[in-house]
Order: structure tokens, then sequence, then C-alpha cells
């Protein structure tokens, strides 16, 4: 199945399932538990990045922040040597996720700069595990296309 055709189908199913608001970490973590088992590591604030290989949502705020109104979600795969990394307003990651850009000592490859949200909507949990769906599904490298 092509990448962006199974992302969107995941898209509806979730937005179907969970509403067009924000979603909380808890939201998050039962859905990734569910769908991708043991190799979904949670959701996290920035600061607080794992290095275990695994799919994870991090969120823009520092752990002091995660829940705020203006919290934004973002979905990254994680090997040993690299971060692949989604974000559903189609950002650069050195833009967004500033501590991680700095701290980390892995590669950062960013998904395509193309967004699949816009404006003030809430959807960014539910975009960000549709990418670690795909990314499950068909692999990071047809993932990372989305």
């Amino acid at each position: 199945m092509n990448p962006d055709t199974l992302f969107k189908k995941y898209k509806k199913q979730f937005i179907r399932q969970l509403g067009k608001g924000a979603l909380d970490n808890f939201q998050l973590d039962a859905l990734g538990n569910q769908l991708l088992g043991k190799k979904y590591l949670g959701t996290f604030a920035q600061d607080k990045l794992p290095m275990h290989s695994g799919y994870l949502i991090v969120n823009v705020d520092k752990s002091k922040r995660i829940n705020t109104p203006d919290a934004h979600w973002i979905a990254i795969y994680q090997t040993p040597k690299t971060l692949y990394v989604y974000d559903s307003y189609g950002r650069l990651t050195k833009n967004v996720l500033k501590l991680i850009s700095k701290k980390t000592k892995k590669n950062i490859v960013d998904s395509k700069h193309d967004p699949e949200q816009y404006g003030s909507t809430a959807v960014c949990g539910q975009l960000a595990m549709s990418f670690l769906c795909v990314a499950h599904d068909l692999g990071i490298r047809k993932a990372i296309t989305i």
C-alpha cells in the first residue's frame, strides 16, 4: 500500500475514534501500547528523550509543561544511530525540537516538509500516531516520505 494512503486511513480511524481535540500523553500511550506493543516506548517531553530504540511521541515542551494547551506532539522512530522525525506541520526538527537537535549525537532524518496539519487544529497526536503506525506497517523508509 502507498504510505500516504495508509497514513490517511489511520488518520481517519484515529479522528473517528478519538475526535479532533488535543490528546494527552495517557491517551497516546494507551493507543501506542495497543497498536505497537513493546516497540512503543511512550510519550516524552523533549528534555526526557530516552535512548532506547523504538517508536515514541515527543512533546515540543519541556517536562514541566507537557500537557498545556500549547502542547504539540511529534513522532519519532529511534534507532541506535538515527532519529526519524515526523512533525505534522512539516517543520524541521532543528526548529521545533531544539533541545534534542543540540544534544543528540544521532543523525536526524526529517519526514517530508509538507504539512498535514494547518492553523490552530489540534490533531497532532492523531497524526503522530498515524505516522508511527505507517512506519510499523511499511517500514521507516516508506513512512519518512509522508
